[in-house]
């Protein structure tokens, strides 16, 4: 298949051209527009042969890690088809194909990839939690395209060594990479008084995708700015 990029960074979509009988699987909602010759199927499972009770385990704990239960998966039948895929927020789209590796995405960043590519709930213990991004993150493994997104524009940094990250942008990092969440550094006045609160500092050799925008922090100002409920 072949992917096309779209309109980022703002609004980015993604435009996956299939070959005849080639399967592009998506997250629920996602679908933007397809040819009429395109198939969807609605499933639970990760793959095919999976059983009834593999299939619910992973809608299970997909839904657990901030997705959807269902996967949509499309197949162009009898010739080649299109379909498009866009996120629900505003934001860059970015394609990177997996060779055997296995990347880890924030819970919310999974858009699109093919066929052979796994996506499962990774536990990310305590420091996942207090990094703000919740117990569970998305493991993503195999061979092919993997599409994934951000709130904001997406910067890929090759890290060598170690970085630090405020915690509300990160998108997405190769498994290579390990990280532990700190204090950003000044001492407890510059935590509560600076602006700054929690940090994860990688560590190893990897990329990393980060996100021009916190969507906490976006949504801590929207909020304040709503009326109050009658």
């Amino acid at each position: 298949m072949n992917i096309d990029i779209q309109h980022g960074p703002a609004y980015a979509l993604a435009v996956v051209h299939l070959q005849p009988g080639e399967t592009v699987v998506a997250e629920g909602g996602a679908m933007v527009s397809m040819d009429t010759h395109v198939k969807m199927e609605t499933t639970t499972k990760k793959k095919e042969g999976q059983g009834l009770l593999g299939g619910l385990m992973s809608g299970l704990k997909r839904m657990v890690a901030g997705e959807s239960f269902f996967q949509n998966h499309f197949t162009a039948e009898g010739s080649a088809g299109e379909v498009t895929f866009a996120p629900t927020h505003c934001g860059d789209v970015v394609q990177c194909d997996l060779a055997g590796n296995t990347m880890v995405l924030q819970s919310t960043a999974y858009l699109c990839s093919g066929k052979d590519v796994e996506i499962d709930a990774k536990w990310g213990g305590a420091k996942s939690f207090f990094g703000g991004e919740g117990l569970i993150m998305l493991k993503a493994s195999g061979t092919g395209p993997l599409v994934f997104n951000s709130f904001g524009g997406i910067r890929e940094i090759d890290v060598e060594g170690e970085y630090i990250v405020d915690t509300g942008h990160i998108v997405a990092f190769e498994d290579s990479l390990t990280f532990k969440v700190t204090r950003f550094g000044g001492g407890i006045k510059a935590f509560i008084f600076g602006g700054e609160g929690l940090v994860c500092r990688f560590s190893g050799t990897g990329k990393l995708w980060i996100q021009t925008r916190n969507p906490q922090g976006f949504g801590e100002l929207i909020g304040g700015k709503l009326p109050p409920r009658a």
